[in-house]
């Protein structure tokens, strides 16, 4: 009993170092799992965290950057739709940009058309009172022929200093403050 005792302590020891050994195998691989997991799911996360930082900086109107990714896998898919969608926005912002621009070329040329119409009524009923004063013989005909003239050369100067003011709307000149006499524009008009 005493060889069969020995050889069963015996056993056990093998049979407990045996299975200390599986489970500190086990422990290694499943810490070696862990850690080629972490750098695996590091690895896949990685062109993630670009395209969303990429994302975060977007700017409507500003130069945005393509992302640069070689592979031809799912994220690959992805980080080209991403630059195909900021090709579209730089297309987008140029239309608008060029779409706001005809829009304020349209509203001065509708401006300028209205300050052009100002001055031509004035002229046109002087110019109609002139020639019933002409018609009609009247006494005070070189009186009105004055005023119309006087009318005329200032209406004319109106339409000219408009006309330089439009031509020089590239350069943006600074506003020309000018003190007017009501009472001598109501009696021109």
């Amino acid at each position: 009993m005493g060889i069969l005792y020995k050889c069963d302590h015996e056993y056990e020891n093998q049979i407990e170092t045996f299975v200390t050994s599986i489970i500190n195998v086990f422990i290694l691989l499943l810490a070696l799992s862990v850690i080629i997991g972490l750098m695996v799911s590091n690895w896949l996360i990685e062109p993630l965290i670009m395209l969303k930082k990429h994302m975060a900086n977007i700017q409507f109107g500003k130069e945005n950057k393509h992302i640069k990714y070689q592979q031809k896998d799912e994220i690959g898919a992805i980080v080209q739709a991403y630059n195909d969608k900021l090709d579209e926005l730089k297309i987008a912002a140029q239309k608008l940009a060029s779409t706001e621009r005809e829009s304020a070329w349209r509203e001065m040329a509708q401006q300028i058309a209205h300050e052009i119409k100002n001055p031509l009524t004035p002229m046109k009923l002087s110019v109609q009172h002139l020639e019933r004063a002409w018609k009609d013989q009247s006494p005070k005909l070189p009186e009105t022929f004055s005023k119309v003239t006087k009318t005329l050369i200032t209406q004319i100067d109106t339409l000219s200093d408009l006309a330089t003011e439009f031509s020089s709307f590239a350069k943006m000149p600074a506003p020309r403050y000018e003190t007017i006499l009501v009472h001598d524009v109501l009696e021109q008009i």
